[in-house]
């Protein structure tokens, strides 16, 4: 189901790509070496304090170069939804918010989520939802010399080595992502999270999964775009006003009797409106309730309004897309919760109730330690690769994790517990 020259990169990227995603794992009890046909070739050995203890790891090449994804701060920045938040939600990395939304959904094999994400250091940008917002079709390519940088739909950077007839596919385990040629000379292709995104110029044309079911995106003559065509008749059709997305309509292929098809508008899932500066100010769904946003003259979010008449509210410190949260509440006084931020990647967070909880991150993003409000601690550690490695709950018990060449966990060693190992099938 996939093309003869990308199976192979699938295959490289596959023990990435899965890592990423709630994925079936078959599990076995570690056993003792053995002898025979069932020998594991090229295997490596590691063992804790007992033979019982050992795995076998089978070594494969994998070329892969770990380059942090940045915000566009420049701060070390991981998916959203991998990323420590608190609130509505705030980053307990870098302090930004991160509003995420999901306005529609396009259904059918390859189902694709219409989303939209605020980020306070995307201020400074605008890809047609007004200056913070990106969506989810928002990605592009840049390529300059051997490099390649990916901005992807969370406005979020991540570098490659441009890949070549020789270096055709190369996976970067720290952003969890791959890049390798596509099926065509001027094609490149971003996998990251089971999904493929198929590049040409630098422009995205199609998204596809493992088995090679795609949605296709048209654009109109000005390069925006259009439509995102699922191949079956059905489809998200893109309106724009002076620039921006003003409507995304769910739309069907029809025909009257031997008429060719046309598309047909069944709904308009959500609309748009914008001010006078761009900033997109209020959205509306398909049973017309609307959510509105205010900012400052730097387009820091300060308020959202939701349709059942709550609201949430923002206090930087810092100025546009360097600007921080140290304070956030509602207008129900359940929540009103303030953040006390260090250089060193710490951040108290002092919670209505008088309670506190610590975060601290490392230079890529990554959590080291939390302290809960009732004082239990919690460390990690993890390897150059971005793999969580060694893990301390509250009660001091240490657990360890073992992983291939390839970054498929091997074994996991839970402390005084037997230790387990996991067998991966296909990928």
């Amino acid at each position: 189901l996939v093309g003869p020259r990308l199976e192979p990169h699938v295959e490289a990227a596959k023990p990435l790509l899965l890592g990423s995603v709630a994925t079936p794992i078959k599990t076995i009890p570690v056993a003792p070496l053995k002898v025979g046909k069932n020998a594991v070739s090229n295997a490596v050995p590691a063992v804790r304090s007992k033979s019982q203890r050992t795995v076998l790891v089978r070594q494969e090449h994998v070329d892969d170069v770990p380059v942090v994804a940045t915000n566009p701060k420049g701060d070390a920045a991981a998916a959203s939804d991998k990323t420590v938040t608190n609130g509505c939600p705030v980053s307990m990395v870098t302090g930004e918010e991160l509003l995420t939304l999901t306005d529609g959904v396009l259904d059918g094999i390859l189902p694709f989520e219409w989303t939209r994400l605020y980020r306070t250091s995307a201020v400074e940008v605008d890809v047609g939802l007004g200056f913070g917002w990106s969506h989810s079709l928002a990605q592009r390519l840049s390529i300059s010399g051997d490099s390649v940088v990916w901005t992807d739909h969370e406005n979020r950077s991540t570098e490659f080595p441009l890949p070549t007839e020789a270096r055709p596919a190369i996976t970067n385990s720290l952003a969890e992502a791959a890049i390798y040629l596509g099926s065509s000379p001027d094609e490149l292709v971003l996998a990251q999270a089971s999904r493929f995104y198929h590049f040409r110029d630098g422009v995205l044309f199609s998204i596809s999964d493992a088995y090679d079911n795609r949605l296709r995106i048209a654009r109109d003559f000005m390069g925006r775009i259009e439509r995102l065509d699922n191949g079956v008749g059905r489809s998200l059709c893109l309106r724009y006003e002076l620039g921006r997305i003003v409507a995304v309509d769910y739309q069907v292929q029809r025909a009257k009797g031997y008429e060719p098809y046309e598309w047909v508008t069944e709904q308009s899932i959500v609309s748009y409106a914008y001010d006078d500066s761009g900033r997109l100010v209020c959205a509306t769904n398909a049973v017309g309730e609307s959510e509105v946003y205010r900012y400052d003259e730097q387009h820091v979010i300060l308020e959202r309004g939701l349709a059942g008449g709550a609201s949430f509210f923002w206090e930087w410190e810092r100025s546009g897309k360097a600007a921080r949260c140290v304070r956030h509440w509602a207008s129900f006084s359940q929540m009103d919760t303030r953040y006390v931020w260090g250089d060193d990647g710490r951040v108290v967070v002092h919670n209505v109730d008088g309670s506190q909880e610590v975060y601290v991150h490392d230079d890529r993003a990554r959590l080291v330690q939390r302290i809960d409000p009732d004082g239990a601690q919690h460390f990690k550690s993890y390897d150059a690769k971005g793999r969580l490695t060694v893990e301390q709950d509250p009660l001091g018990a240490v657990t360890a994790y073992q992983y291939d060449d390839a970054g498929r966990l091997v074994a996991v060693f839970p402390g005084d517990d037997e230790p387990t190992s996991y067998e991966h099938d296909n990928g």
